[in-house]
């Protein structure tokens, strides 16, 4: 037989993929005898890779009498190319360990490249190493190979220092670098390199536009307008892209211009242009538009394409929009079609699932067996989405378990729980998990740095609040306004409201929620003349209070006895601020008007106020009564108290308590007699922190 017909062949069985001619060619050089040329095998295993037929690849390898550097690299990339890295490392290794084969630079660069899929920033150093010890830097492509490496493992220090030393770096290694310093969201940096290359293409101008869009920039839009006025085609890369900033900055008319550029030149919509067009439609709560894009290019986009991207996007839309009912059904058509969900799809219903959480459970039931069935249960943004959302239905139990079966866990899974746990009011379990999540190295968000202060604030726990604020400092989250606005309830409550004062003194913006947050905080730590001064300095700033700013300088004052300032407070909500006085506020007017022995205010109050006084506003007349020995207004106000909660055991030793102190001996007798056939009044408990 003529070998080198033979090798033509088997290339041309690999090329096209025609897997019964290429098995029935290696029945043939096995019974000529052939099998053991190192030369014929090798193009053997070529052939199985280029089939994806990794286990006969491997069996065949495995088989070899003799192997060179082409047998084992043919196989370490076959590997790399079917998204196998650890094997590929793993084929490397041994075959370092067999030392009868020398590393090449093919070798080399196919390794490279399975550390940048596995993320095995160790390996790839070693072999940086070897390729410097071996004076191989002179392969531009190996070493493009390696800054890319780099790039993709995160190390962009290191990548720096390969691109400084490349001696003939090409637009491939510029554009690496480049795209580096975006994913770090260097883009300073990575514009003026941009600037600094000497020639540019199509991906160099991509890389730039994706970069500004991922940060939501509209730098991404100035880049593609100098993209066409340099008479460069906008690709399918390009747009989308561009239609990303549109939709996270709302620019409708502008996502409008770009769609009819889309139409105007001619440009033959891909899947990923239309779905990222009906995002923009979408974002822009223009439903309408992003609905008829999808009716009109639904059918052609899931047969040509073979999956769920546009389908995905609608989906999402109906989500963002809040038309959650569309949503599911749109999920049942997908479903039923037989068309191949994916995460995505799965994400979105389960976002469909929180928003319909309040009216109805049960499709969280559906999608989750729906989730089970597909096998995406443990896939770690499925599995991160689906523990939030049991969190979020208090299934607490459901949740952790999911979460320890998960076998990777991203910031959404443990923000989720630990939020989820604070809700409920489980908070030694939520800094359980805060700690956890930081000594597994989780990058941790400010808002979960908020849901852990306000655990820190629920459990008075100064020695926890001050250990998390000593991390924000770490972490540099002391200066973000959530964190800050956090840190200080938490001193304020924790009963430190020197720490929280200084804190508010240093922060450079503040909203209502912060100035709210100073003033409840100083009434609370029995600094009333401090808050009102606080409520004034805040409208003075040009703020508007809110009806818990009002509560919170009203219950200041109450703390404080200062009628006066109260009352001048509460008459202003609604003339100057056009805030309705809620219940709250009027108690607030009552409990400290009765406390000053005003009764007869009190009493007016009561009458005029547009709400039915319930036991709270009574109990407080009451133990006003009982401070100011007002014998006459106590029977009154009893028989009130009693009408509103006759069942509560807790009014009569209530009433009890006060009959006694006003000497009512007869009163207080006939109270006794009625408050035993109600029962006894379960036991309070609280707790403290000792320090160990």
């Amino acid at each position: 037989m003529d070998l080198k017909r033979i090798v033509e062949a088997l290339r041309h069985c690999g090329q096209r993929r025609s897997i019964k001619q290429g098995k029935s060619l290696h029945c043939l050089i096995i019974k000529y005898g052939l099998s053991q040329d190192i030369f014929t095998g090798n193009n053997l295993l070529s052939m199985y890779a280029d089939f994806t037929s990794l286990n006969d690849a491997h069996k065949l390898f495995d088989e070899m009498a003799r192997k060179n550097i082409v047998s084992w690299t043919t196989m370490v990339t076959a590997y790399t190319s079917n998204k196998r890295p650890n094997w590929a490392i793993r084929l490397y290794n041994h075959m370092l360990e067999y030392g009868s084969v020398e590393p090449n630079g093919f070798m080399y660069s196919a390794v490279l490249k399975a550390c940048s899929l596995s993320g095995d920033l160790d390996l790839g150093r070693l072999i940086h190493e070897r390729i410097t010890r071996e004076k191989l830097e002179y392969d531009t492509v190996l070493m493009n190979t390696l800054l890319d490496m780099y790039v993709k493992c995160g190390s962009l220090s290191d990548a720096k220092k390969v691109f400084d030393k490349l001696s003939s770096a090409n637009i491939t290694s510029w554009n690496t670098i480049i795209s580096g310093c975006c994913q770090k969201g260097l883009m300073e940096e990575a514009v003026s390199l941009f600037h600094q290359m000497p020639v540019r293409n199509d991906v160099s101008w991509n890389i730039i536009v994706a970069g500004f869009a991922d940060k939501g920039s509209l730098q991404a839009l100035e880049f593609v307008v100098m993209m066409h006025k340099e008479d460069l085609r906008l690709d399918d890369f390009t747009i989308p892209c561009t239609l990303k900033v549109c939709s996270y900055q709302n620019l409708l008319q502008m996502g409008k211009q770009i769609h009819c550029y889309v139409i105007k030149s001619g440009f033959k919509c891909s899947c990923f242009t239309l779905s990222a067009l009906v995002d923009m439609y979408s974002n822009c709560n223009v439903l309408c538009e992003a609905r008829k894009l999808f009716d009109q290019y639904s059918s052609w986009a899931a047969s040509a394409y073979g999956n769920v991207a546009l389908w995905n996007s609608m989906l999402s839309g109906y989500v963002l929009n809040e038309q959650n009912e569309e949503a599911f059904t749109l999920l049942s058509h997908i479903h039923s079609s037989g068309m191949c969900i994916d995460s995505y799809t799965f994400t979105s219903a389960l976002k469909a699932c929180i928003n319909l959480l309040n009216s109805n459970s049960r499709f969280a039931l559906q999608v989750h067996g729906l989730i089970v069935t597909s096998g995406y249960e443990l896939d770690y943004i499925v599995g991160s989405n689906l523990i939030d959302l049991y969190a979020r239905l208090g299934n607490v139990k459901s949740a952790l378990g999911l979460f320890h079966r998960l076998p990777k866990k991203d910031v959404v899974a443990w923000s989720g729980l630990i939020m989820g746990c604070t809700k409920l009011g489980l908070n030694s379990l939520a800094y359980l998990l805060f700690r956890d999540m930081i000594s597994s190295n989780q990058d941790v968000n400010q808002f979960i740095i908020s849901s852990v202060l306000k655990v820190c604030s629920c459990l008075a726990s100064l020695r926890r609040g001050k250990q998390v604020h000593a991390f924000c400092v770490k972490r540099g989250f002391e200066k973000e306004d959530v964190t800050l606005t956090s840190l200080i309830d938490m001193y304020l409550k924790c009963g430190e409201i020197d720490d929280g004062l200084a804190l508010f003194s240093f922060m450079p913006e503040r909203d209502v929620v912060s100035w709210t947050g100073i003033i409840v905080g100083c009434g609370q730590n029995g600094r009333a003349k401090e808050a009102i001064a606080y409520f004034h300095e805040m409208i003075q700033s040009g703020l508007k209070p809110n009806e818990i700013t009002f509560l919170g300088v009203l219950s200041a004052c109450r703390h404080a006895g200062l009628v006066e300032e109260a009352w001048t407070i509460f008459t202003s909500m609604k003339p100057e601020y056009g805030l309705e006085p809620h219940f709250e506020h009027y108690y607030c007017m009552v409990d400290l008007l009765g406390q000053a022995g005003c009764f007869n205010d009190a009493e007016q109050l009561i009458a005029e106020m547009p709400f039915k006084p319930d036991k709270t506003i009574w109990a407080s007349m009451l133990k006003a009564c009982e401070t100011h020995n007002n014998t006459k207004l106590v029977s009154v106000i009893a028989d009130q108290l009693l009408a509103t909660s006759p069942e509560d055991p807790s009014k009569y030793v209530m009433l009890s308590n006060v009959y006694a102190t006003l000497g009512m001996w007869d009163s207080l007798s006939k109270v006794r007699k009625a408050g035993k056939k109600r029962g006894e009044k379960k036991a309070g408990m609280s707790w403290i922190e000792v320090s160990s």
